[in-house]
């Protein structure tokens, strides 16, 4: 199977993944009486966080569309642009949410751990780490932090599926893991064009 195919059978697969969990979100709400407000309440909003999360991914998917190969400046301006949406979401909701969200809050939606404090203390970390490609693309370090783009986000979605298929997390949290997934396949396709994006770079800068 050629790249081409294999963008087309994966990109196709995170869309039904995405629809299937709306559908599945969606479904539990329609199917909750309305004596029972809080759980309908809770399956309204894990509706709307997965239509989020999906319309992120089709901006995004939009964002990579129209670069035909060798236009290395157009590839450039879209691997800051996607990069800095990923840097934005590991700051919020990622980050400043689980961090500063009251606890009552975070116990409702079965957030409470302290764990998840952490993890958002990790994100805005990471948010650093992801900055500084985006701003300094021609250094080589760049290079390393789009490889440990690539492992970060496939590990990160796989123990997140496995955390909620031993129902160690809500649903909702499980509905990044296809955005996951995409960025991990993002960071692999930009890692091929580093070298030549990198020569464009300092090119202009000379």
């Amino acid at each position: 199977m050629n790249v081409h195919k294999f963008r087309k059978y994966f990109y196709l697969t995170l869309h039904i993944v995405f629809l299937s969990g709306l559908l599945y979100a969606f479904g539990h709400f329609m199917g909750t009486p309305r004596s029972n407000m809080e759980i309908r309440r809770m399956w309204a909003y894990e509706s709307w966080i997965i239509i989020s999360f999906y319309s992120l991914f089709l901006y995004l998917t939009f964002i990579e569309n129209g670069v035909t190969k060798g236009q290395i400046k157009l590839y450039l301006e879209k691997f800051k642009r996607i990069t800095l949406v990923f840097v934005i979401l590991l700051v919020f909701p990622w980050g400043l949410f689980l961090i500063f969200a009251p606890k009552d809050l975070m116990d409702r939606l079965a957030l409470g751990s302290v764990y998840w404090r952490v993890l958002g203390i990790a994100s805005l970390v990471g948010a650093l780490i992801y900055y500084f490609p985006f701003r300094f693309l021609e250094k080589k370090l760049s290079y390393y932090i789009i490889i440990f783009g690539i492992i970060d986000n496939i590990l990160a979605g796989f123990i997140i599926t496995m955390l909620f298929l031993t129902d160690r997390i809500p649903f909702f949290t499980w509905s990044i893991t296809p955005l996951l997934f995409y960025l991990a396949y993002f960071f692999l396709e930009y890692s091929k064009r580093y070298k030549s994006m990198q020569a464009e770079l300092i090119k202009n800068k000379k």
